[in-house]
């Protein structure tokens, strides 16, 4: 049964991961905040108060029923984001109030960021001089520490529990676990707020509640389909890629339940899953029609020219070669340089067969049809090009199921070439997490041999010290920070757990 009772593991593995990527938190304020704070401030999707401080917010065309500024994307995570904020935001409201009143009363009106990249530059002497600093970068925080953070560590514990119910043992489940939570460039995506990596989160929930490995979930076959699909829709609500795993997911329940029920009974089962997408559906309809007029054109087809769009529909495409070869190799955001390990996800169907893995042939033939359903259709799509910007994205729903098909292979690893193996996966993602250079991937890692250790966030407030912080000078060293991280680890994984009888007469 998923989480029967508070499990201390479980509960200690949420906690370190959680705790992890909080201290790596990324100021990088994105489009799908702008929508966060105009849902929660202004009971709106129209984003007239921030355009022209992002790229990606455009005002709707002539054509458009409905005028105004939006951006171009799906609301999903903006959705699940705004509920922490809209928790929080008395708070917030009261923090930047009290420091604009200060700011007046100094007469303080430096506007210092010591950063090569004008546009950067640029964008924080417009949030400055609006007095929008404090709350952008309170936002970005909040929504990463109460969104991102506790999506992508609760991924790591569901694969600690497919892994445990795949009959590996705990501490090999937990290695596992742990190597997946940051060996894999879920540890570079969770530093804030991404839709990509949220839909794979969503989806290998889907995923897991389906299949339901050794009776891993308790709860009826139709309760998990409902689910599944309220996930699956859920994703496609986050971005229209999502409808790819919508539909495949879709197929599997399908595939799934015809073991149990046979064809036809594993077709009627699967309607349920249908049945839970509808809302996400809708609601994605909900918002295109509300913000453009529309409800069943994507945002893309009312965004402002940009490099590429004249391109098949939008910037969406034929299957392009190029775009296939630079998802996989390219230097700066290639799914098998910055993930090694999914290299060996291609095996898992052959182990398989040959009775030497516990993940049966079905689930890793899946998990590869999925990542090869995404890799085509992002093949398609020309903006596929600008992931240098930020780093590997548009893969980022593979993370899960690429790792889970690449476990058996590491079973079956000598020792020393699976530690091999993720030690570099830890390397190179670690790297990224820290320098989050728009280089290549191993021009991150070069950085931090050179440099040291680094913490995003305190990179920047480095370089924005004048304003906060003016006794601060130059680089920052983050050792005191992990130190303290290192200790508070320490104290999750040592420190009795109060339910320690009950588990122990379990």
């Amino acid at each position: 049964m998923l989480f029967p009772m508070p499990d201390s593991t479980r509960l200690r593995l949420f906690l370190s991961c959680w705790l992890v990527y909080v201290l790596h938190f990324a100021t990088d304020f994105v489009r799908e905040h702008y929508l966060v704070v105009s849902m929660v401030e202004n009971h709106a999707y129209r984003l007239d108060p921030y355009y022209g401080l992002h790229v990606d917010i455009f005002q709707n065309p002539p054509e458009a029923r409905v005028q105004g500024a939006h951006h171009g994307a799906n609301p999903g995570i903006s959705l699940v984001a705004a509920i922490p904020y809209f928790v929080l935001r008395p708070a917030v409201d009261l923090i930047v109030r009290r420091e604009l009143t200060r700011r007046a009363a100094r007469g303080d009106s430096a506007v210092v960021y010591r950063d090569d990249r004008p546009r950067r530059v640029e964008f924080y002497q417009k949030i400055r001089r609006a007095g929008l600093d404090l709350r952008f970068g309170l936002v970005a925080a909040i929504t990463m520490v109460f969104c991102m953070a506790p999506l992508s560590a609760a991924s790591v514990v569901l694969m600690y529990c497919v892994l445990g119910a795949l009959g590996l043992g705990r501490r090999v489940a937990l290695g596992l676990a742990a190597a997946y939570a940051f060996a894999t460039p879920v540890f570079f995506r969770t530093a804030y707020l991404n839709q990509n990596l949220a839909l794979g989160v969503f989806a290998f929930f889907a995923f897991v509640l389906l299949w339901n490995p050794g009776g891993l979930v308790a709860w009826s076959a139709r309760a998990r389909t409902l689910i599944a699909g309220l996930l699956g829709g859920l994703a496609f609500l986050c971005d229209y890629s999502g409808a790819v795993l919508l539909l495949l997911l879709g197929i599997y329940a399908w595939w799934r339940h015809s073991e149990d029920f046979g064809l036809g009974g594993g077709l009627r089962q699967s309607l349920w899953y249908a049945a839970g997408a509808v809302p996400g559906i809708l609601l994605l309809w909900q918002y295109q029609w509300a913000s453009f007029g529309n409800p069943f054109l994507p945002p893309q087809n009312w965004m402002a020219p940009v490099p590429w769009i004249e391109v098949g529909y939008r910037g969406v495409g034929g299957l392009s070669p190029e775009l296939f070869k630079q998802l996989l190799i390219d230097p700066r955001f290639g799914l098998l340089l910055v993930m090694p390990v999914s290299i060996l996800a291609i095996l898992a169907p052959w182990l398989a067969r040959r009775a030497k893995s516990p993940l049966a042939t079905r689930e890793g033939v899946f998990c590869l049809l999925l990542s090869a359903g995404l890799i085509a259709f992002f093949s398609t799509v020309q903006y596929t090009r600008l992931q240098w910007v930020t780093g590997i994205r548009y893969l980022a729903p593979l993370f899960p199921f690429l790792f889970l098909a690449a476990v058996p292979a590491l079973l079956r690893l000598p020792r020393l070439l699976t530690y091999g193996l993720l030690l570099l996966s830890l390397v190179i993602n670690w790297s990224l997490a820290m320098v989050r250079d728009q280089g290549t991937i191993l021009g991150n890692v070069k950085r931090v041999m050179v440099e040291g250790f680094q913490l995003p966030w305190l990179t920047v407030l480095g370089k924005l010290s004048a304003q906060y912080v003016p006794w601060l000078k130059g680089a920052v060293s983050p050792l005191p920070l992990f130190a303290c991280c290192g200790a508070l680890l320490w104290l999750t994984w040592r420190l009795r757990s109060p339910w320690s009888k009950l588990e122990e007469t379990e």
